[in-house]
């Protein structure tokens, strides 16, 4: 077995709205203590991420990858302005969303994202 985690990335605007239509929407959505943990130390309000969150139409990028126990993780990257990306990871657990961080990169993440525009 290897340590090395898949991660993979989707780019096509088609691919994004499914996702978010079929696995995202009307889903209640519980923040864990690792979540408040993080934007604590990030100085992110909690209110600007409820703020973000459902503005699906930023969505640029969706980043899927098997969590440690087995779990999906889907981590969705908003264009907030020029070189000003958002991200919320998320985990699909019965019929809920848990937001497992946030962060708010101020910088181009093309590197990250490889096909970040098309």
């Amino acid at each position: 077995m290897t340590n090395e985690k898949e991660v993979k990335t989707i780019t096509d605007k088609q691919e994004i709205s499914k996702i978010i239509q079929e696995k995202i929407k009307g889903k209640k959505l519980i923040f864990t203590n690792y979540y408040y943990f993080g934007i604590d130390k990030r100085g992110i309000a909690h209110e600007r991420v409820t703020d973000i969150f459902p503005q699906f139409e930023k969505v640029i990028a969706i980043e899927i990858e098997t969590l440690k126990f087995g779990d999906l993780g889907y981590e969705f990257f908003y264009e907030m302005g020029k070189n000003i990306t958002f991200s919320i990871a998320t985990c699909l657990k019965d019929n809920k969303i848990l937001i497992i961080h946030a962060v708010e990169y101020k910088r181009n993440l093309e590197k990250r994202i490889k096909k970040f525009k098309r």
